[in-house]
């Protein structure tokens, strides 16, 4: 994923929710990849806010 589309969707999800996860989570692959998709359903109305333990599944 491009980092500028990456860095829109947290802004847009921290508009929202507020950061209710650790960036940190952005470093590593697997978890950026979770991290997107469960920005994307969190987005769209599919779930709430997403917390450090929703990243440790």
């Amino acid at each position: 994923m491009d980092e500028s589309i990456l860095l829109a969707m947290v802004k847009q999800y921290a508009d929202r929710f507020g950061i209710t996860f650790s960036s940190a989570h952005l470093d590593d692959e697997d978890k950026k990849q979770r991290l997107v998709a469960l920005m994307q359903e969190a987005l769209s109305g599919k779930r709430g806010p997403i917390t450090d333990a929703d990243l440790e599944q």
